[in-house]
């Protein structure tokens, strides 16, 4: 799939849940997604919260509503019935292909940008995501060499803020993020824990040489949200000029269901291909938490 644009602007959104999600949050975040008006909306999975027919529809009706910008999904555990024993294992995937009309794994190419959506849950598993390495290979046969800049997207996260977090990260992570840097990939973004962070791959991955930017997003409309992270969801911008960079501002809603800048971070990449972050980011009202 293809796009020709020229502003390389993506909101990323994660952890929906609809069956939890409130009205005016959901307001809150249609009025700011049509004032940035991004070229792209990526959501990272768990659209819904238990795979149901409603849910998937009030997820339609919300995507329905998002305007011209083109929605990208990948799904999440929750995405998969549970209850459902026959669904999971015939046609786990059915609701997501509904709504979105979309292959679980794809490629998204914007002018010099590359964006690999990935699928990282299974009806066989209830929580963890898991790649298997012949899946990996196989996801990246086709050469994207001509992009200046290549994003992964799946549900499961690289990386965490809190170590209570750890048992929820991508369980072939160490494989993954070697196979990431061997094909020149630039940052990776997910959500499934609900804690928004950001990182350089050189803090869990200290033997990666060439450094990426791991973002995890937080939950954009649901009511399961973690004490100190409020609904939130990412905006991230990338220039592919001579110098590539990438800025990513985290919105976070208020008390009156309005999302507002909160955090942005800048990163810049240097002629090794490795990221580096920028002096100018900066943590509005909040404190960047060390791992914990």
């Amino acid at each position: 799939m293809s796009f020709k644009m020229s502003l390389l602007r993506i909101a990323h959104l994660s952890d929906p849940h609809f069956g939890t999600t409130r009205l005016d949050v959901v307001d809150g975040l249609l009025n700011i997604l049509k004032k940035i008006q991004p070229t792209l909306i990526l959501l990272t999975g768990d659209i819904t919260q238990r795979a149901r027919a409603n849910q998937f529809k009030a997820a339609k009706d919300f995507v329905d509503q998002l305007g011209p910008a083109a929605v990208i999904a990948v799904p999440g555990n929750h995405d998969i019935s549970l209850g459902n024993i026959y669904a999971r294992i015939f046609h786990p995937y059915k609701g997501y292909k509904n709504i979105f009309k979309q292959k679980l794994e794809q490629h998204i190419v914007l002018e010099d940008l590359c964006i690999t959506c990935l699928n990282s849950t299974s009806r066989w598993r209830h929580i963890q995501g898991d790649f298997q390495n012949s899946y990996l290979e196989k996801q990246f046969q086709e050469n994207y060499s001509y992009c200046k800049v290549r994003i992964v997207a799946f549900h499961h996260p690289m990386d965490c803020a809190k170590h209570v977090d750890d048992k929820n990260l991508l369980k072939s992570r160490n494989h993954a993020i070697a196979l990431f840097e061997r094909h020149k990939v630039d940052m990776i973004v997910s959500g499934h824990i609900h804690d928004p962070y950001v990182s350089l791959s050189e803090d869990r991955y200290p033997h990666i040489q060439r450094k990426m930017i791991l973002s995890v997003a937080g939950t954009c409309l649901s009511s399961r949200t973690r004490a100190g992270a409020p609904n939130s969801f990412n905006l991230i911008e990338i220039n592919t000029d001579l110098i590539p960079s990438i800025t990513l501002t985290r919105f976070d809603m208020d008390l009156w269901f309005h999302f507002s800048p909160k955090e942005t971070h800048r990163f810049s990449r240097d002629p090794n291909l490795s990221w580096n972050r920028e002096p100018s980011s900066w943590a509005g009202n909040l404190t960047e938490h060390p791992r914990q």
